[in-house]
């Protein structure tokens, strides 16, 4: 009885923060609609390009210069030692903070020096500028990353996203203050990066002096070697991820210039909006509900979820790809301005190349489960090889649609190659025949959406996303008697709503 309930306990501490988790992720993306319209209106669309490839140079570096101390944090947290021994919990703060300073400042030191030593012709005057701040980033948000580490494991769910909602808002705000007084450039955009990030890292700095968890004597090399010893073989896994959702902006500007990579950079964000309105809940609760059911219900019942969680996700993401392709030509427009009306053909396939790889969250569990993360790594580097040779190939002869294309391809290699490794241990039943229905339903809905043409940017936008999800709706009632149920059910919850409403409304109108 008493494990029972501490077993409920615990899952009512993992719903809790998985929600507060879940709102900072909200407030995130609602912070990145508020400003993509504002950056891609007030800078050029070179100028947006480049800022879009400098971040993706930043976040593999950020990746280098962390040494997967983050995870190691997060591994060698030993609260009942620390609780019992205060110098324990302060070696353990003192050791992961200075360890991360030490590995973030020497890949800093080393990516400063060489912008230094580069001839001019590989980097200007104005170019090193620029690469000497995003060199102050790398250390800095290597430093958020261990104190964002530190929030975690206390569990001070609440802080880590209040905090991390308003440092992208403190974000914005510095940059958007800045551009009246530097101009309408990089450089400002990442000057007024670096103050709001010294801000964050600064102030929860100071929150762990005040606690005196910080005392440079306890420094324990043995301890830091342990945790580099961890968190290296994490850092091919990081990085793979990243060459193969960022490996293609250095091909585009190579092979089609600053221009073009703007408009790549507009297609690719607007889609990975889209994407995240799936991934962002997914990634939050999927992963602790399988590696429980594992642990209690054993590997059918694994299997069985997961199976039915895919199928799920398949009739979800065929729904908004087809809103999506419906909308996105428009939606450019709307969201990022008529200068960036080329990138609107390019979203279709980016979000499917996107949500094709979202697969890999259900097909990879198994892989996950044992804990095969070298595998994962491995396979993820064939992929991103792949993207690069596509795009070698094809950009200087297809222009920039091979990029999205390349993009489309590689991801549905991963997920196969990921798929085809982890079903050895944790087979998942993929039916052929709902995804055909999802297909058809989808290819209706588009057809539908597509003949309709209200004039303007706005309406056409709205008609066209709702016509198509309607469209979809409607097709997977017919053809799927899954969907009927699950249209029945929320209907009736609808009707619940409304009457709970009118019963609210009605007493106070008569008063």
């Amino acid at each position: 009885m008493v494990e029972s309930q501490a077993i409920s306990n615990e899952l009512k501490k993992l719903l809790r923060h998985s929600s507060h988790y879940l709102a900072g992720l909200a407030g995130g993306l609602a912070l990145g609609f508020v400003s993509f319209p504002i950056f891609t209106r007030v800078f050029s669309v070179a100028d947006y390009g480049t800022i879009d490839f400098v971040q993706k140079i930043l976040l593999l570096l950020v990746a280098l210069s962390k040494m997967g101390t983050q995870n190691s944090a997060l591994r060698f947290y030993d609260p009942g030692a620390f609780e019992a021994d205060p110098r324990a919990a302060s070696r353990y703060y003192t050791t992961m903070f200075f360890g991360m300073a030490i590995t973030a400042g020497s890949v800093t030191l080393l990516f400063a020096a060489g912008v230094g030593l580069a001839p001019l012709k590989w980097v200007d005057r104005p170019l090193a500028v620029l690469l000497y701040l995003v060199a102050a980033l790398i250390f800095l948000r290597a430093m958020e990353s261990i104190l964002w580490s530190f929030l975690r494991i206390e569990e001070r769910t609440k802080a880590f996203n209040i905090l991390s909602v308003a440092s992208k808002g403190a974000t914005i705000a510095v940059v958007c203050l800045l551009l009246p007084l530097a101009g309408r450039s990089p450089r400002t955009f990442f000057t007024g990066t670096t103050i709001a990030q010294v801000a964050l890292v600064g102030g929860l700095g100071l929150w762990l002096v005040r606690r005196g968890v910080l005392r440079p004597s306890l420094f324990d090399v043995e301890l830091f070697k342990k945790a580099i010893a961890f968190g290296t073989p994490l850092i091919l896994y990081e990085i793979a991820s990243i060459a193969l959702i960022a490996g293609d902006r250095v091909l585009v500007r190579h092979y089609l210039g600053a221009d073009a990579l703007g408009y790549y950079s507009v297609a690719y964000g607007l889609s990975s909006y889209v994407n995240d309105l799936l991934i962002a809940p997914l990634n939050l609760a999927l992963l602790p509900i399988y590696l429980r059911l594992w642990a209690t219900g054993g590997r059918e019942k694994t299997i069985e979820f997961l199976s039915v969680s895919l199928d799920f996700f398949c009739m979800a993401a065929v729904g908004v790809f087809v809103a999506t392709a419906a909308t996105s030509r428009d939606a450019v427009v709307l969201l990022a301005s008529a200068k960036y009306r080329g990138a609107g053909s390019l979203m279709p396939m980016l979000v499917a190349g996107l949500l094709i790889y979202t697969t890999h969250i259900f097909l990879s569990a198994g892989l996950l489960i044992q804990k095969n993360t070298r595998e994962m790594a491995k396979l993820l580097l064939w992929s991103a090889a792949l993207n690069i040779g596509i795009n070698c190939a094809l950009l200087p002869r297809m222009g920039l649609v091979a990029a999205p294309l390349a993009t489309m391809v590689s991801n549905s290699f991963c997920v196969l190659l990921l798929g085809r490794a982890s079903f050895r241990f944790l087979p998942l039943r993929i039916p052929l025949h709902t995804l055909a229905k999802y297909a058809v339903s989808g290819a209706v809905a588009w057809g539908a959406a597509a003949a309709i043409e209200a004039g303007s940017v706005f309406p056409n936008v709205a008609l066209k996303g709702t016509t198509a999800v309607l469209v979809y709706l409607v097709m997977l009632s017919i053809l799927d008697s899954r969907a009927q149920k699950l249209a029945v059910y929320m209907g009736s919850r609808l009707l619940r709503l409304a009457e709970a409403a009118r019963l609210v409304v009605l007493p106070t109108a008569e008063e």
